[in-house]
């Protein structure tokens, strides 16, 4: 309804101004030209709704332009209700730009979200079935499926936190765990030997036990786990090379009746 009441009061009101302003001095082509401006930004929606202010301001220098006493005047008058239209188009494009700018980072967060969440429903419909084939599996059989997930459990650097998705063999491991209550476990934690023995020492024992404690917060008994942390004493392969130091860095299970 604004939008109406713009066009139909502005275009109006500055032609019959015009009109009668102009009854002894004959409109410059620049004026000419000026009006035309305004009568395209006027029907512009997007001018209406970004730079209104900037369009009423170009309205009063036209409508003093349709009045001005000699050809001077109406020429300045003109040029500057000219340069306030274009202001008031550029002011307008850069808004929708910046409109179309957001609708386009509201689309790509709404595309992650769906991609996060696709992944995340697909990472938990394998860890269901992957608990299935371990609860119908023979207890050897159950073990080696969990040290195979164990092998892909990863830290952040420097870190007892486990980077995001690496908990499917914890969940595993807790399922058999449930299933064999008789069964008790030692954790050992493991690193490369990039920093000092000391430190090392302590982030095993720190990664042995979050996997403890993770175990307990899923309901096993603490007095079925034991932790132990041996740091870089016990490397398997050599931590020459980064694939190597990754292997280094790992989480072992070693399962007892």
């Amino acid at each position: 309804m604004k939008t109406l009441t713009v066009k139909k009061l502005l275009i109006p009101a500055i032609l019959a101004t015009l009109a009668s302003g102009c009854a002894d001095l004959q409109k410059s082509q620049s004026l000419l030209d000026a009006e035309k401006a305004y009568g395209q930004a006027a029907s512009n929606e997007n001018i209406l709704k970004y730079a209104t202010p900037e369009l009423h301001a170009a309205n009063k220098t036209l409508m003093s332009a349709g009045v001005a006493e000699n050809e001077n005047d109406m020429a300045s008058l003109a040029y500057i209700a000219n340069t306030q239209i274009e202001t008031a188009v550029t002011k307008a494009d850069a808004q929708q730009a910046h409109q179309n700018t957001q609708a386009l980072i509201e689309q790509k967060e709404q595309l992650i979200t769906s991609s996060v969440e696709a992944k995340k429903s697909s990472a938990q419909s394998e860890l269901a079935i992957m608990q299935q084939r371990v609860v119908s599996m023979e207890a050897s059989d159950a073990e080696r499926e969990i040290l195979l997930a164990f092998g892909k459990i990863e830290f952040i650097t420097e870190t007892a936190d486990l980077v995001p998705g690496a908990v499917a063999g914890i969940d595993l491991l807790a399922e058999y765990m449930k299933k064999y209550p008789a069964k008790t476990i030692v954790i050992s934690g493991h690193t490369d030997n990039s920093g000092s023995a000391k430190f090392n020492m302590t982030l095993s024992q720190k990664r042995a036990d979050f996997i403890r404690d993770v175990l307990v917060s899923k309901g096993i008994s603490e007095k079925r786990i034991s932790s132990i942390g041996y740091g870089q004493s016990q490397p398997t392969v050599s931590n020459a090379t980064g694939s190597g130091r990754q292997e280094n860095r790992r989480i072992e299970i070693k399962f007892n009746s």
